[in-house]
């Protein structure tokens, strides 16, 4: 095996605008402002990570992504790709958190190595072809009527699931959504529920059992992350299975909340988790557990979300996809990488790597720091 080290980084700020507000409980985002991060070794090949910080859940901003990539980038300067562990833990001991711009470094080591010896990543990850991906589709919060007209919408896009934003307050108002969006999408369309921390524990206890009926697969985050307490009364009360989203970051928060019965499912984003790494650890402690879990994204692109696929295809314990974030940018600037198809299933290649690029015209609109 050829000895190599990586002998460069290119950190890239970049923005592309959503065709329209995706609006959650936590506020409403018009633009995808995303950190490109390229690793070059120095036989020339070069792996690409994305991250897309959300500062109302990761703390992060496009700025300081930017800020703390050139001192990450500097600490990873002659070392060797394939040590991605230690790599990961450097990171972790450089700064607490930061999980986002921790993910695209992870992604675009995963990217580089696995494209080093060949294999596509999922088969670098020791996946395989079989497993068939279907996405969802999201409806952002908004008036119930408009909420309806987006879910009729996607339904006669074909999306076989619904994925339906909530979060307000009261929760009665929410509980009118689902009823009125249930009515209009008919009984044979599943639905699932995300509260983004919107509720306490009397809203979401009350807006839970008012929708019992109405075949929700789960909820995510239903309160305030980090509220064990509540979360382990809902969960052994709760009619709609419980899915613990920005309560677990890593694999040290699945612990927690799966040992405390805090959560039914885990929503597994690599963004949260500070890329592949982690996210593998996060999925064994669940498979452990039997616990079921789900793929989710910020607002990245498809090159993103195809490394999101080839993690997914490694796990049969995952078996729900919120693999939309790229249906919401008004363009689309990645060459190869994943696939949607008609009926919204979701495929990789077997092109080494994570297999998506940026189109360097795209990338020409955007500064471009390097540290070598």
């Amino acid at each position: 095996m050829r000895n190599t080290t990586i002998h460069k980084i290119e950190i890239i700020p970049i923005e592309i605008k959503l065709t329209e507000p995706f609006v959650i409980s936590k506020g409403a985002l018009t633009h995808a402002r995303n950190t490109v991060i390229k690793i070059y070794n120095t036989d020339g090949q070069y792996g690409v990570g994305e991250c897309c910080p959300y500062r109302s859940i990761h703390g992060e901003t496009q700025t300081g992504t930017v800020a703390f990539a050139k001192d990450l980038a500097a600490a990873l300067i002659g070392s060797n790709p394939r040590e991605i562990h230690k790599h990961v833990a450097l990171m972790d001991r450089m700064i607490a958190g930061n999980a986002s711009v921790k993910c695209a470094f992870d992604m675009a080591l995963y990217d580089l190595v696995s494209k080093m010896d060949g294999l596509p990543l999922y088969a670098f990850l020791q996946g395989d072809r079989d497993k068939k991906i279907f996405t969802d589709n999201t409806v952002s919060l908004l008036p119930k009527d408009k909420m309806v007209e987006k879910a009729l919408k996607f339904k006669e896009m074909g999306f076989p699931v619904l994925k339906v934003k909530l979060g307000e307050r009261s929760s009665s108002k929410d509980v009118d959504r689902m009823i009125a969006i249930r009515n209009a999408v008919g009984e044979d369309l599943p639905l699932r529920v995300d509260a983004n921390q919107g509720w306490n524990y009397i809203e979401a206890h009350r807006a839970l059992q008012a929708m019992k009926d109405l075949h929700i697969e789960h909820c995510e985050e239903p309160v305030q992350a980090g509220n064990i307490v509540d979360q382990i009364r809902l969960t052994a009360t709760s009619p709609i299975p419980i899915m613990a989203d920005e309560t677990v970051f890593n694999h040290k928060d699945a612990y927690k909340v799966l040992s405390q019965h805090a959560a039914h499912m885990i929503n597994i984003k690599l963004g949260k988790s500070g890329g592949i790494c982690n996210s593998m650890k996060v999925a064994a402690i669940a498979q452990a557990a039997d616990v079921y879990c789900q793929t989710g994204s910020f607002s990245e692109s498809r090159l993103g979300i195809s490394a999101l696929v080839h993690f997914d295809m490694v796990w049969d314990n995952i078996i729900f996809h919120d693999l939309d974030s790229p249906l919401m940018l008004s363009e689309d600037p990645v060459i190869g990488g994943m696939t949607y198809h008609k009926d919204w299933q979701v495929t990789v290649d077997d092109t080494p790597g994570h297999g998506a690029d940026f189109d360097p015209n795209f990338l020409k609109r955007f500064d471009v720091l390097v540290v070598k």
